[in-house]
């Protein structure tokens, strides 16, 4: 399916995450680099998809929805959805990152704490961001993150400096979305400054063509109803990916064998732990999981 097509279907929540998924933990500057691989053309590998038709599944089961604002720290949790009564739907088991990268780049936004900040929950700490791509040139061939395409996390102040300036041609990403109809793209460009610059042109077309056009979104679909069998698949698919550790396998088996809301309550004690930012450090899920099972 197209990225358009997926991001359609987590908009009407037919896409909803399982409860023995870890939380999201990928930082903006490796969504950048994805959006450059979906441009470039560089495969972003295969996803898994878990087909939920039974209802003691979605009565008994936990589920969350995709984030839509992602804030460090204070918004890092999935939003809750009751799957009681609910159509037929598809679980993300193997691609969460990727698919919540990609939504958050074209429908969401990111805000990471400034250096030298505390962890203070607002705009001066962490500043939201959208996802741009500068559409004037390039990015130098010896960039240390080796991107063509220059991606960046940008605060609404940032954009109007360099536009001001006009040192950028920044677009952001969402707006892509508004030209399902390439002619519809083609009128916008001629009424561009940029519209005789060759890069810019190419740019915007590449971005529109890779959301709406190319079925870059590759999956294998589980039909199984049984969670066992799907616990097993996502524990063999995830424990030789990207840091998917020790102590998120131990959370993926603790909730989907908890009497109860494992992952809100663990995130409760994080967080009652964590009383005050006077303190200069807060203590993370993963060290109360390895010490309750020490």
């Amino acid at each position: 399916i197209t990225i358009k097509n997926a991001i359609d279907e987590i908009v009407r929540r037919s896409y909803l995450l399982p409860a023995i998924q870890r939380k999201f933990v990928w930082g903006a500057d490796k969504i950048e680099v994805l959006f450059d691989s979906i441009m470039r053309g560089y495969p972003i590998n295969s996803f898994m998809f878990w087909e939920i038709k039974e209802d003691h599944i979605k009565n008994n089961f936990k589920f969350y929805q995709f984030l839509t604002e992602y804030r460090s720290f204070f918004k890092e949790d999935n939003p809750d959805i009751d799957t009681k009564g609910y159509n037929d739907f598809i679980a993300v088991i193997d691609g969460q990152q990727r698919l919540t990268s990609i939504y958050l780049g074209l429908k969401g936004s990111y805000a990471y704490k400034m250096p030298r900040k505390w962890w203070v929950d607002n705009e001066d700490s962490l500043p939201t961001r959208y996802l741009y791509l500068n559409l004037d040139s390039p990015l130098p061939e010896d960039n240390e993150r080796q991107m063509n395409y220059e991606f960046l996390f940008l605060t609404d102040d940032e954009v109007e400096r360099d536009t001001q300036n006009k040192s950028k041609n920044w677009f952001k990403i969402n707006n892509i979305l508004k030209f399902e109809d390439s002619n519809k793209l083609d009128d916008f460009i001629d009424e561009q400054d940029w519209k005789n610059n060759r890069f810019s042109k190419e740019a915007i077309r590449k971005l529109r063509k890779v959301v709406f056009d190319d079925k870059l979104i590759n999956y294998y679909l589980e039909k199984t109803q049984e969670i066992d069998v799907v616990l097993d698949i996502f524990i063999r698919t995830n424990s030789g990916g990207e840091p998917l550790n020790f102590s998120d396998l131990l959370m993926s088996i603790a909730v989907a064998n908890w009497d109860g809301d494992f992952r809100k309550e663990i995130e409760n004690l994080t967080n009652w732990i964590y009383q005050s930012q006077d303190l200069g450090f807060y203590i993370e899920r993963d060290w109360i999981l390895k010490t309750a099972l020490m």
